[in-house]
């Protein structure tokens, strides 16, 4: 039942962090991206840690395998945008 539990919170935060970036052209995915942001600067990196770990403690098998992988690539793209949001490109 817990592993079930935690499965299930996993698949929420990987929906609740997929969600403004599949739809970050459109009114909702912007307002869903200023929401997740709104916990904290680092809230999404955060978030992705957490559903990783609930991931890891949840059900085996391919659900556990996929949403492994795929929190740890959200993880790293949500890196990569929070780096340029706070750096910028800079000129060579």
């Amino acid at each position: 039942m817990k592993q079930k539990l935690l499965s299930t919170l996993s698949f929420l935060l990987f929906l609740a962090l997929l969600i403004p970036l599949a739809y970050s052209s459109s009114r909702f995915g912007t307002s869903l991206l200023e929401g997740v942001t709104a916990l904290g600067f680092y809230s999404p990196l955060m978030l992705a840690v957490i559903g990783f770990a609930a991931a890891a403690f949840g059900m085996k098998g391919v659900y556990r395998m996929l949403l492994m992988n795929g929190h740890g690539i959200l993880f790293v793209l949500y890196a990569v945008l929070l780096f340029v949001t706070r750096f910028g490109f800079q000129q060579p």
